[in-house]
């Protein structure tokens, strides 16, 4: 029977949401009487540069994501031309693909020993660097672009969307008063598309501030590698407490100023409002468009798959190594229990604020949802504080007891990173649940109660058969999410464990991703999962 305060939904929002205290409570708190001075080196010496490198790279990910979204999203949108079906949905493939992997496969390409370059020292003559100009990849605007090529399919799945939806009455007035169609997309259509393009910047910029693995391969200081380092390095949980509180507040700063843009912003339409109608392109254009996005699609999916598969098939025994399927079981394994823990967590606070839903009931689904936004370095700092506590007090209380040390048997072992996943993302099941809720009328609980069904009855008979293929959905997604994850995995496994995107780090950090190639093609072909499923249950026209 439910309670309109659940204690065990109190202690799932809470689980979830007191690494975060714990966090805040080590950097200022237990921070403040410490004698470590790793931190005040930091502000004294390469702290600025640190955040000014996190917000550069994070402005040129915006930037080359906005370059790469924004034109084909609308001409999918809004024009009929060769292969578009087929480029609507291949836009979206390089999001499978991590930026680190991507990064190594340009890297070893354009590099001065690459076969770019060396092509060209044969073609022309060159002998020394001196003799001609060459982009440096390993660079903030290298990094930068490489992050908005895999970030990229957020912001254009949200603008073509919303281009799509969008309403043909103000553009068809703009055009009665002579208005052209230049005028016409960036006075109306991009401003009506404002709360996509704002909302899918801001994500990511939330992802790109949380990069580790393309910074840290580039040699750029950001302060995701600083809070690595000064755990890792240095050894102070301590500055990397401080440093993480740090980039929370960037996060924080980012989500509110989102908010704030467009806290006045309204639009309403009436639902016989005519949407955006496809036209025909002039033939310039429709030669032009398929050609950039196959530009796009060429450079973000297809050329690193294509390298993976070609290192596979010249290292194909040191690719299928056995550590390979023991990294790929340890990895898999981990993942479904995550996904499943998140999962049932989801449904057990959707149920209660469905049947009650009080502001408490709201504010625990929230907080429980909160993970999603902090990076995973930040939030496996937040992990390890408060498992580093409970490893000492259980230590003490078993040698009191007459047992022998135990170790660290919560920040030590695979717990702490499944609950990082957990946490991390929750969001994700959180959210596909509730959308689900949200489409399932009020009507089915109280035809359930006029049959004399109790709440139980309610969820197991009528809610959960409908919320099958949302519930199944939301576990794909953060199953595909758990492989992907690098930062909390780097710092959270346990001694002599690896996961698959670890694994994948290790060798490509050493410069040997062609002895890992198959793993990262592993990881790419999980993670394109969830858009061939959203390709068979939605229609895209």
């Amino acid at each position: 029977m439910f309670k309109l305060f659940s204690p065990t939904a109190a202690v799932f929002s809470f689980a979830l949401f007191f690494p975060v205290i714990a966090l805040v409570y080590e950097a200022f708190w237990v921070g403040a009487s410490d004698a470590d001075t790793t931190f005040r080196d930091l502000v004294d010496t390469v702290l600025l540069d640190y955040v000014i490198n996190s917000i550069l790279v994070t402005l040129g990910t915006v930037i080359f994501a906005l370059l790469f979204a924004v034109g084909p999203a609308w001409w999918c949108a809004r024009y009929h031309f060769s292969g578009r079906r087929i480029i609507q949905w291949a836009m979206v493939f390089p999001l499978a693909i991590p930026a680190y992997i991507s990064a190594y496969i340009y890297t070893d390409a354009l590099d001065y020993a690459g076969p770019v370059q060396t092509t060209l020292r044969q073609w022309f003559g060159w002998t020394s660097p001196q003799d001609y100009w060459f982009f440096d990849i390993r660079s903030i605007i290298g990094a930068s672009a490489l992050l908005g090529l895999s970030l990229y399919p957020y912001l254009f799945l949200l603008l073509r969307f919303n281009f799509e939806h969008q309403s043909e009455h103000l553009a068809q007035a703009a055009r009665l008063m002579g208005a052209s169609t230049k005028q016409i997309f960036f006075d109306i259509r991009l401003k009506l598309a404002r709360p996509a393009l704002a909302i899918g910047c801001t994500l990511i910029a939330m992802e790109s501030i949380a990069d580790f693995g393309t910074v840290q391969l580039f040699a750029i200081s950001t302060l995701t590698t600083a809070i690595y380092d000064s755990w890792l390095v240095y050894g102070s949980l301590t500055t990397a407490a401080k440093i993480s509180c740090l980039l929370l507040l960037f996060i924080i700063a980012l989500v509110s100023l989102e908010r704030w843009q467009r806290r006045h912003q309204k639009q309403f339409e009436s639902k016989s409002s005519q949407t955006i109608q496809r036209q025909q392109p002039s033939k310039l254009a429709a030669w032009l468009i398929p050609i950039f996005c196959a530009v796009i699609i060429l450079l973000g999916f297809i050329i690193p798959v294509i390298a993976l598969t070609d290192y596979t098939l010249l290292y194909w025994s040191e690719n299928l190594q056995t550590q390979f399927w023991q990294h790929a079981k340890n990895t898999f394994l981990l993942a479904f229990i995550a996904a499943s823990i998140a999962t049932l967590v989801a449904l057990y606070l959707n149920r209660q604020l469905r049947f009650f839903a009080t502001p408490l009931n709201r504010i625990q689904q929230q907080l429980a949802s909160l993970g999603y936004a902090i990076p995973g370095t930040v939030l496996a700092i937040a992990i390890l504080i408060p498992l580093a506590g409970m490893d000492l007090w259980i230590n003490d209380v078993w040698l009191a007891l007459g047992g022998e040390q135990l170790g660290l048997v919560l920040s030590g072992t695979s717990f702490a990173l499944v609950l990082a996943f957990v946490i991390r993302f929750a969001a994700i099941a959180n959210g596909s649940i509730e959308s689900g809720y949200q489409q399932m009328s009020p009507s089915l609980d109280l035809a359930g109660k006029s049959l004399g069904s109790s709440r139980n009855g309610i969820f197991y008979r009528i809610h959960l058969p409908i919320l099958t293929p949302v519930t199944l959905s939301a576990s794909l997604l953060v199953f595909i999410e758990c492989v992907k994850e690098l930062p909390a995995a780097l710092l959270l496994r346990p001694f002599d464990f690896e996961t698959l995107s670890t694994f994948v780090y290790q060798y490509a950090s050493d410069e040997q991703l062609e002895h890992v190639a198959a793993a990262s093609l592993l990881i790419i072909i999980v993670s394109l999962l969830p858009i061939l499923f959203i390709s068979r249950t939605q229609k895209m026209s």
